[in-house]
């Protein structure tokens, strides 16, 4: 499954485990889905929240295609996960942001 993604900024949340003691480093990507309606054919936005992997922690603000794959959760519920992100491409060119994601935006956690 295919979905236009537009990445409004992307939070990084890092620390140590206080369960596990390993220390983990996540991409939180605020963003727009632009999904299109099967009934209408609309474009209808949805504000959400992605899981960057690991793979493409260093995207940057922009719109993207993203595609996704089935995936099962530790609790057994079938979900989805990316496969793989690419710009966008608008009018023959891609329009993802060329200014990385600054490395002191990390959230500190309490």
């Amino acid at each position: 499954m295919k979905s236009t993604i537009q990445i409004l900024h992307v939070s990084v949340i890092a620390g140590r485990s206080k369960k596990t003691g390993n220390d983990y480093d996540m991409r939180m990507a605020q963003c727009i889905v632009h999904k299109s309606n099967r009934d209408t054919g609309v474009i209808e936005p949805l504000i959400g929240e992605l899981v960057l992997p690991e793979r493409y922690k260093d995207t940057v603000p922009g719109m993207y295609d993203v595609e996704f794959e089935i995936s099962i959760s530790q609790d057994k519920r079938v979900g989805s996960q990316v496969f793989s992100i690419t710009p966008a491409a608008v009018a023959g060119r891609a329009v993802a942001a060329s200014v990385p994601v600054p490395a002191h935006s990390a959230v500190k956690p309490g």
